[in-house]
């Protein structure tokens, strides 16, 4: 009995300890600073006019994008479209450009995606996206044309590190110094194409360019042919701008203005009601002079945060007629390759991820049983 009283004891003493201990370590805890920042605070934050554009393709050096000097507190919630400007970061941004570019790539391919689409990158570099030797010209026995595929993101904070880490690996990454969560579910943010755009024309040399999304499948081989047939063997086709062409009878395209709406435009980013006529994201083909012509006039205009869209406003305001290449552009996913004319198409949207490394095969099967029968290859 005594023996059972003392242990009592024994343990009544080290409970009362443990307890002082972890009451002790607990109010330590609540004195430790936490910031507390609300929706609404961000939400001034990133409507705040003074907020600096942070697309200028006047001061903007090689490096494409410096951190702002005011950098304003955000969140990750989503961000309304007004002004059209994602928002920046609260912090120092390590900008990524690739450390060189084939000064004789024939075509730079520019894939605007979300900073987490690891998935999706991975896939387009072992697709379509995969380096490609030889491809030859359009009626010419000369061999080869390059191209190289670049992905155009924002920063998330989230995924920085692991995103900083695959471009050191595969060298193929451009990101800017802005959030990559906006408005609705709008991840294709015109900043990320007029970005893109940036580097290519001003690192690169390439004759054509070609802005897609990371639902897009490139058949590259054939868009290389077709831009060639386009031109001659000495000189590229200037003034081109196409893809799949949205436009109306009536001469434009309707706005939509509902909010919850991922294509909403707001009246102050396009106040008529009708939009000129553009080429769909899915695929974008401008020559470099067209290229160059929008990057350096972007910052005299209006931002409207659908790309697609803004580069059709821009194509009108440079007097820049839509070229239809329509037939070449599938942007609902419904090209069925079986036959040899299948081949005929350049870019077909709206792929899942686990879809595009099974469309690479069948091209490149159907291809290579057509290739018996040059005469039924698209030409």
């Amino acid at each position: 009995m005594q023996f059972r009283g003392s242990r009592s004891r024994a343990i009544a003493v080290v409970s009362f300890a443990l307890g002082c201990v972890l009451t002790r370590f607990l109010c330590s805890y609540q004195d430790l600073p936490v910031r507390r920042e609300t929706n609404e605070e961000a939400l001034e934050a990133v409507l705040d006019e003074t907020s600096l554009p942070i697309f200028d393709p006047e001061t903007i050096q090689p490096e494409l994008f410096h951190p702002p000097e005011n950098r304003q507190p955000v969140t990750t919630a989503l961000k309304p479209t007004l002004p059209p400007y994602p928002p920046l970061l609260n912090r120092t941004a390590v900008i990524l450009t690739p450390s060189t570019c084939n000064k004789d790539a024939f075509l730079v391919i520019i894939v605007v995606c979300s900073s987490k689409d690891f998935e999706a990158r991975k896939v387009v570099r072992s697709s379509w996206g995969t380096k490609i030797t030889e491809v030859k010209r359009y009626n010419s026995n000369s061999l080869y044309e390059q191209f190289q595929a670049y992905f155009v993101i924002g920063s998330d904070e989230i995924n920085d590190e692991r995103v900083e880490e695959e471009s050191q690996r595969y060298d193929d990454i451009i990101r800017g110094n802005f959030m990559d969560t906006y408005a609705q579910i709008n991840e294709l943010h015109t900043v990320k194409t007029l970005l893109g755009l940036k580097w290519a024309t001003t690192i690169c040399d390439p004759q054509y360019i070609l802005r897609v999304n990371a639902e897009s499948f490139v058949n590259v081989q054939e868009t290389i042919r077709w831009l060639h047939s386009l031109g001659n063997d000495s000189k590229y086709k200037e003034g081109l701008y196409t893809g799949y062409h949205h436009t109306l009878s009536s001469g434009g395209v309707k706005v939509i203005r509902n909010p919850l709406s991922p294509y909403f435009i707001p009246e102050d980013q396009w106040s008529d009601d009708l939009l000129p006529s553009y080429v769909s994201g899915v695929g974008v083909v401008l020559s470099r002079d067209v290229a160059e012509k929008i990057v350096h006039t972007a910052s005299e205009m209006k931002l409207i945060h659908i790309d697609d869209v803004f580069l059709g406003v821009m194509a009108k305001k440079l007097d820049i007629a839509v070229s239809d290449h329509s037939p070449r552009f599938d942007i609902a996913y419904t090209t069925m390759l079986t036959e040899c004319k299948d081949l005929y198409f350049c870019v077909i949207g709206g792929v899942p991820t686990k879809d595009m490394f099974y469309l690479h095969q069948n091209v490149h099967h159907l291809r290579s049983i057509c290739a018996t029968n040059e005469s039924q290859l698209p030409g």
